[in-house]
């Protein structure tokens, strides 16, 4: 189904359907080593819709706001942060990245569930995470951000599965942690161990290192 306008009226979203995030754990994951050799250590950025919005997240607001991209999985959140589905993921572009386990404090607010069936009402449909119309859906989010909402959840665009949550966090634009709720307790994930291997598998993602491609199909 198609996406349509959000509601130009104030307030016209403000009773969408919630989704609990108090005490949920989330997962994040960043390029941590990027190509200079920085590395980016606190897991942490809001972003802010660029100019070119098709060069956006997709629910990025204006400056000063920003968005920050988390998941329910590891698997959502790799998926979340290469914003591609890879049958074949280089286990290098795991190894640049870092990874956490993050729990939401219990002052954190709910986010609008967008995977709620009430959004059909208001012309919310899956193609609001599912779809490739950025400028649309940057300004679904913005809408959201006007009438109160401090997260959205919904579905992830290269899911193939269709069963993956993400959760985006709004908050000012920057590299510091979300400062709407207490501190957010952090526990480090290995991308590489067989426990998120075998969960990206699941969700039809093959990790392979130097050499270890699959064979080629038989002509």
């Amino acid at each position: 189904m198609s996406l349509a306008e959000p509601p130009a009226a104030a307030g016209s979203l403000h009773v969408h359907p919630p989704r609990t995030l108090a005490g949920t754990e989330l997962v994040r994951v960043w390029r941590k080593h990027l190509p200079n050799g920085a590395v980016r250590a606190l897991p942490w950025w809001f972003a802010s819709a660029p100019a070119d919005p098709f060069a956006g997240g997709r629910y990025d607001l204006p400056a000063p706001a920003g968005t920050c991209y988390l998941a329910r999985t590891v698997a959502g959140a790799v998926l979340e942060a290469l914003q591609v589905h890879l049958a074949n993921l280089p286990a290098a572009e795991l190894a640049a990245r870092g990874a956490v386990r993050a729990e939401a404090p219990i002052g954190m607010p709910p986010a609008a569930d967008l995977t709620d069936p009430a959004g059909v009402q208001l012309g919310l449909t899956s193609a609001v995470w599912a779809g490739t119309d950025r400028p649309l859906t940057q300004r679904w989010a913005a809408a959201f951000r006007r009438d109160g909402w401090w997260a959205l959840h919904g579905g992830i665009q290269h899911d193939l599965t269709g069963t993956l949550r993400g959760v985006s966090l709004f908050d000012q634009a920057g590299e510091h942690e979300p400062t709407h709720a207490g501190p957010w307790p952090l526990n480090e994930i290995d991308l590489l161990d067989n426990r998120t291997l075998g969960e990206l598998a699941d969700a039809g993602v093959a990790v392979r290192g130097p050499g270890n491609l699959p064979p080629a199909p038989t002509p």
